[in-house]
Formats: structure tokens, C-alpha cells, sequence
């Protein structure tokens, strides 16, 4: 992070190496909280509601009072400030400070921090992508539809693919395809788009959702396990920074993917123009 870069801690603007939280805060000891990543687009936050509503539902979710903020007006403040006109807005709330070990304090406070990141460069091939021994938790332990601020399954199914060559982690969840380690996941095949329904634990990715509203192919939301992928003429992920992205290869299955398929180039296409017009 570029510490020039202005973020907003509680309200107060100031360069991003000044924005600091005390070791105290229930993020930083438990993971305590909700954040977002959300897309700019000409100095525009992209499905700014959809991400909102979102946040609300993870706080909701972990039982976290919303802090009352104007959220967009600080949205427009930072971008303002950076003079940002691509790249993202990272949104984060946590329960704050004070408990007792786990339990927290009755009424505390909680603390949010809104800041600017550059846009990064795309990979630069598919990813090869890795089938890992961790498994997403199921709704009925976390309320996983949403973003938690604990992220150490996700780390590990990362360490995981490295470790053996590959790119991405593909994640399970009792047994049936859910996600990957950063993204949704969607496959093509015989004219249908499949992705893991929502009751698998997935994140309700807002990638996902365009990429369902803009779909002009059938669609569905599936409950299956992985061999499910062996027949699958195209598969590729969705999130926030990389938008849509192919895969290659499945390992160790050695199941191979069309990175290039019709269906992939439109739905680029289309999510593009979306982006644009919003």
C-alpha cells in the first residue's frame, strides 16, 4: 500500500501509515468483522448497493450494530482525495475493542476503516487450478455467504496450491464443489452455465451476480461434487479484482479446459460494457 494513499479511520481522513487500529480491536484478535472490495469504474464505486447490502447482511450475520455512516458520501470523499479514478475501495468493520477472552464487551463501539487501492496488474496466463485437502465451512458453522474479516482457510487452500505449481485453490464443502480460495466459480457445458448454489457455503460474490444477471445462456445453481468438472468444456472464476478469469487445468485430475471458449470472450465482453455503463 502506498502510504501517500488517504484512508478513512473512524471518519478522520489521513494517509494510509497513519491509519492505525489498536492491538485491542476484536479484528486484529479474532477476525472479528465484515469488509468488502469494491471495483472503481471511472472514478465510480461499481454495484455500489449490491456490496452495501452485502456489508449489512455479514454484520447482521455476526451481530455487529452498523455503525451510522453515509457510507457513499465517505466513498465520494476518498475518491475525491486520491484523485481515483480506477482501482478499489476496500470497506472494513469490526466489532472494536473490549471482551472478555471471546465474549465482547456489551455496547462497544465498532471500528471501520474505508481506504484506496491501485489497480494491479491481471495475471498473465490461466490458472492451473488445485483441487486442496481445505474445506470451506458449511452455512450452519459460519456465515460464509458474506465476507468475514478471517480469511485462514482461504490462506491455507492458497499455500496449498502453491506449493503444488498451481494458481487458485478449488475448495469444497462437505464433499460438493463450492468455491475457490478468491472466487466463485462457473463451468459451461452443452450450452448451460453452471455455478455452486449458494446453500454449498459460497460467497455471494458480486461478480457472481452480474455474471448471472448478464448471462444470455441458461443458467443454473448446483449442488454436485467435483467430478462434475471431468466433462466441462470451460471453466472460469469470478471476483472483484479479476473480474472473469479461465482456467486451465484441473489438478491432480489432469482435466483440461477451453481458456479461450465463445461463452468466456462474450461474458468478458459483456461484463466490460456493464462496468462502463454503470
Amino acid at each position: 500500500m502506498n502510504a501517500q494513499h488517504i484512508t478513512c479511520l473512524n471518519g478522520e481522513f489521513l494517509p494510509a501509515a497513519q491509519a492505525l487500529v489498536p492491538v485491542t480491536d476484536r479484528g486484529f484478535r479474532f477476525g472479528d468483522g465484515v469488509f468488502e472490495t469494491i471495483r472503481l469504474e471511472n472514478g465510480r464505486p461499481y454495484q455500489w448497493q449490491l456490496h452495501l447490502s452485502r456489508l449489512n447482511a455479514g454484520l447482521t450475520a455476526l451481530r455487529i450494530t452498523p455503525p451510522a455512516i453515509d457510507w457513499r458520501m465517505v466513498a465520494d470523499e476518498l475518491i475525491t482525495r486520491n484523485g481515483a479514478e480506477n482501482g478499489f475501495l476496500r470497506l472494513t468493520v469490526t466489532r472494536g475493542s473490549g471482551s472478555k477472552g471471546y465474549l465482547p464487551d456489551a455496547n462497544i463501539h465498532p471500528t471501520w476503516v474505508m481506504e484506496y487501492l491501485p489497480p494491479s496488474a491481471p495475471p498473465t496466463n490461466p490458472y492451473k487450478l488445485w483441487v486442496s485437502i481445505i474445506e470451506r465451512a458449511p452455512l450452519a458453522a459460519l456465515p460464509t455467504n458474506q465476507k468475514l474479516a478471517h480469511g485462514i482457510g482461504s490462506t491455507l487452500a492458497l499455500l496449498d496450491a502453491r506449493d503444488n505449481g498451481c494458481d487458485e485453490a478449488l475448495m469444497l464443502s462437505g464433499g460438493k464443489l463450492c468455491e475457490t480460495a478468491s472466487s466463485n466459480l462457473f463451468w459451461i457445458k452443452e450450452g448451460t452455465l453452471y455455478t455452486p448454489a449458494l446453500s454449498t457455503g459460497c460467497l455471494a460474490g458480486t461478480t457472481r451476480d452480474a455474471v448471472l444477471r448478464l448471462a444470455n445462456i441458461s443458467t443454473q445453481q448446483v449442488v454436485v461434487e467435483v467430478d462434475a468438472l471431468a466433462t466441462a468444456e470451460a471453466v472460469f472464476l469470478t471476483n472483484t479484482r479479476l473480474g472473469i478469469w479461465p482456467v486451465a487445468t484441473l489438478v491432480p485430475e489432469g482435466w483440461e479446459y477451453d481458456p479461450n471458449h465463445p461463452r468466456i470472450v462474450e461474458l468478458t465482453l459483456l461484463l466490460a460494457n456493464d462496468r462502463a455503463s454503470a
